[in-house]
């Protein structure tokens, strides 16, 4: 790199196929007009208003890749963009958190990355150079990481603190069958898949049912659907929900093996790398020094097959957009006893010593009882007295066990801890949930009482870190007593 008046002038270029992947971008905003046309409209001179559409993107591209640089100097990494209104900036390597390396199948046949420069302030990628060769990639991340640990050695030589080892460990790998124990556990791809069916038949309508089956019920000599038995309609439908959720594991198993394969989890330092991905894949750094809380989770399926999935908050990630909560996977899947070891070592330095557990108010059983009762009132007292009358007051008493069930396992398995170090946090009895806090790592401690705080003289206690800036993700511990919330809050701050 050299210099021009003091100032750095970037000289790497980005790859020559750069324009070949906002060619395809072009592509892709083209597809729904080239699709319209397709499904009815004249072609004409569509194809021609649609040209300068599919342009646009080489173009861009070509524009691009010539008046695009980037060098690494000594602070920092340069980048340098535009012709006419040029701007250069430097992104100090100890703010750089991760250089997210992206490959999907187009990038893996023209052996090219994209590479998405993260720091510490969140809110997505500080910068995007799209695209590198993978020589190049390397030579950039080598850089970097090298510029920032001996950055950072400088800093703790001058304060008396030694620079961490160096030394790369294998903490986790998942092979295929972890992969599909994932998949199985998993359940995201059933609302995909309810939500596509419900569409197609909003689309194609019932009569396509009835056409689909018709041959098989006119064999049965039955005309409609509506014909066959109560047995044989519960046998149908029963087929199809199994039918269904067996093609939504299969796509959830399919997905976690094409998402995650090969993925790996490796600490280098203080650093955790994990690289992942079929297609696409992922190289994603996390810094310990940034880890903010660690998530636990463990639902039904989760404990019958003896495993938990693991996340983070970073500081700086609620505002991540290409992650929506700001957490980023620990551990996808592991099994439960090594979620110990793992938590340690993305806490480093941090005594997690066996907890005293202390338990919610005395008064939480009876208020989440009363709670689900009226739930259960409200949900089904009106359609019940519709369909019956008053006869339908007998589904009251129907809800009472499961509120008792509800109150008293939440009571029991929801409980907090107290730590030198920790705050831990264990909520849920069906889906299980832990969250270890840092102590000082906590930025407020918020005291909040509801009109039913009040009513059963509670209190609620939320916890905010600098990678909780999302609601979902703040950890709050409710149901507390008054008095307990208050020291709590007291010993927190």
């Amino acid at each position: 790199m050299r210099y021009e008046d003091g100032h750095p002038i970037p000289e790497q270029r980005l790859h020559p196929l750069s324009w070949v992947f906002y060619l395809s971008g072009g592509l892709g905003a083209a597809l729904p007009a080239l699709a319209a046309l397709a499904l009815g409209a004249e072609w004409g001179g569509g194809l021609w208003a649609l040209l300068p559409l599919i342009l646009i993107g080489p173009l861009a591209g070509l524009w691009h890749q010539w008046v695009y640089r980037y060098d690494t100097g000594p602070d920092g990494l340069v980048i340098r963009e535009g012709l006419i209104f040029r701007n250069l900036r430097q992104i100090d390597y100890r703010r750089i958190e991760n250089l997210d390396t992206r490959r999907n199948p187009l990038h893996r046949l023209l052996g090219v990355a994209d590479v998405k420069v993260e720091t510490s302030s969140g809110g997505g990628a500080e910068a995007t150079l799209r695209v590198l060769s993978l020589a190049q990639a390397a030579r950039l991340s080598e850089a970097v990481f090298a510029r920032r640990r001996a950055l950072e050695a400088d800093a703790g030589a001058e304060a008396g603190d030694a620079p961490p080892a160096a030394e790369t460990e294998v903490l986790l790998r998942l092979p295929p069958g972890e992969l599909i124990r994932m998949g199985l556990i998993d359940n995201r791809n059933l609302f995909w898949l309810g939500a596509v069916l419900g569409s197609l038949v909003q689309v194609l309508g019932v009569d396509l049912l009835e056409r689909l089956v018709g041959p098989a019920l006119r064999d049965a000599g039955l005309r409609y659907v509506s014909e066959l038995g109560l047995m044989l309609k519960v046998l149908l439908v029963a087929g199809t929900v199994i039918g269904v959720l067996l093609v939504g594991k299969a796509l959830s198993v399919l997905s976690a093996l094409v998402r995650y394969h090969g993925y790996v989890l490796e600490q280098d330092g203080g650093d955790l790398r994990a690289r992942h991905g079929l297609f696409t894949r992922h190289a994603v750094t996390l810094r310990l020094a940034r880890v903010q809380v660690v998530h636990q989770l463990a639902t039904p399926l989760h404990r019958l097959f003896g495993r938990v999935a693991l996340q983070v908050d970073l500081a700086g990630g609620a505002g991540d957009t290409d992650r929506g909560d700001g957490a980023r996977p620990l551990a996808p899947i592991c099994p439960a006893d090594r979620a110990p070891a793992l938590i340690d070592r993305a806490l480093p330095g941090l005594a997690r010593r066996e907890p005293q557990w202390r338990p919610l108010s005395a008064r939480t059983r009876y208020r989440l009882t009363r709670l689900w009762l009226w739930c259960w009132a409200l949900l089904s007292l009106p359609p019940a007295l519709w369909w019956w009358g008053w006869p339908g007051l007998a589904v009251l008493p129907a809800g009472l066990p499961v509120a008792l069930l509800h109150g008293h396992l939440y009571a029991r398995y929801t409980r907090w801890a107290l730590t030198p170090d920790l705050l831990l946090f264990h909520r849920g009895w069906l889906w299980r949930r832990l969250a270890v806090v840092p102590r000082n790592r906590i930025q407020t401690v918020r005291l909040t009482r509801s009109p039913f705080d009040r009513r059963y003289r509670m209190t609620a206690l939320e916890v905010d870190t600098a990678g909780g800036g999302l609601t979902k993700r703040r950890v709050r511990l409710g149901y507390l007593d008054r008095d307990v919330a208050a020291r709590l809050a007291r010993a927190l701050v």
